[in-house]
């Protein structure tokens, strides 16, 4: 069985579990890989979190539901999750674009969000890392919140901000992405960016001593450290025997290059 094989088995327990409580070990599980690379795999593939396709999927199921039977508002409300029809109308409005009450109208367009069903893809045949021990580091910068959602706009974004606001600072040194205690959550991390020495208004971020793979980037360009990060989830992780930490992940800037560094147990 191939790792899309296991996830398409994992869509297939998504689709039968859409009313219920989201169990995501569960849906680990049965892709064969740990929660915290699903949570990144995922929307690498498809382009939407779990809770964003489950949301879509209800919304989409809501909808037949409303125009093929004579349940109501406030029952298909419940059955998907939501604690009132004022919440369900309001995400039932903007997903389809109409009111719930209006969906059996013979004339009422619906939208439609299909099952997700993955096929194989090419990557490139080899990927090089090392494995390093680090020391803990004493950084200090600036960071924004942000989710999976929108990290890729919302980093550039950040470095233009500091190089405005900080003009006679130098180049960061390390870029940083800082998850939650869990790392399974497509939300609630932050991005920052970071020096080695003090300055003013700058935060101090200590980096816990830790086990690193290390993957070097022969550019600084935020599109070839993306590219790069796409590439360990997508290609590199699904397969390998080493279990994430919940530390920060770091990009190190140094000589014209980028070490991507991710923490290990």
């Amino acid at each position: 069985m191939t790792f899309y094989d296991r996830l398409n088995q994992a869509i297939d327990y998504l689709e039968q579990h859409l009313c219920d409580e989201l169990d995501y070990q569960a849906l680990a599980q049965i892709a064969g890989i740990s929660a915290s690379a699903l949570r990144h795999i995922l929307p690498l593939l498809s382009g939407v979190s779990v809770a964003e396709y489950l949301r879509k999927r209800r919304l989409t199921l809501a909808g037949r539901d409303l125009a093929q039977t004579n349940a109501r508002v406030i029952d298909v409300a419940m059955n998907y999750g939501y604690d009132s029809a004022i919440a369900f109308s309001r995400a039932f409005t903007k997903f389809h674009g109409i009111k719930p009450s209006t969906a059996r109208n013979s004339a009422t367009r619906l939208k439609y969000y299909p099952k997700l069903v993955f096929h194989p893809q090419s990557f490139a045949p080899e990927l090089s890392y090392e494995v390093i021990d680090l020391s803990s580091l004493t950084l200090y910068g600036t960071g924004i919140s942000t989710d999976e959602e929108h990290i890729k706009n919302d980093a550039p974004q950040l470095y233009r901000k500091v190089a405005e606001r900080w003009p006679d600072l130098p180049c960061p040194d390390y870029g940083m992405v800082a998850y939650n205690k869990t790392r399974y959550s497509p939300t609630g991390y932050e991005y920052w960016v970071l020096w080695r020495n003090p300055s003013d208004d700058l935060k101090r971020r200590i980096i816990p001593a830790s086990r690193w793979l290390k993957f070097r980037i022969y550019s600084q360009e935020s599109t070839a450290i993306q590219a790069m990060s796409d590439l360990f989830y997508l290609q590199f992780l699904p397969t390998c025997e080493y279990k994430l930490s919940p530390d920060p992940e770091l990009e190190y800037y140094h000589d014209g290059v980028t070490d991507l560094l991710i923490p290990i147990e």
